[in-house]
């Protein structure tokens, strides 16, 4: 049932990149979305200060995540007394 669960989940989560594999643009309609737009580019704007320690702060969650998780399947899979 967790497994029908799982991919349940993750069949929800991967349905909205069938809209990107299908959204190919035609050369004209690109050309003239271009020739529209262009204009005199603007400079980009720096981020604000904080960005930077939320990055650092995902990145390290994203490490200790990825860490832990075969550390929890070898202590799951271990025999109990």
């Amino acid at each position: 049932m967790r497994h029908l669960l799982a991919c349940l989940v993750l069949l929800g989560l991967t349905t909205p990149v069938a809209a990107c594999l299908n959204d190919i643009e035609l050369p004209s309609h690109e050309r003239e979305f271009r020739s529209q737009y262009r204009g005199t580019p603007s400079p980009p704007t720096p981020p604000p200060n904080g960005y930077e320690s939320v990055n650092r702060l995902l990145a390290a969650a994203g490490v200790a995540l990825l860490a832990g998780a075969p550390v929890l399947v070898w202590v799951s899979s271990r025999p109990r007394r």
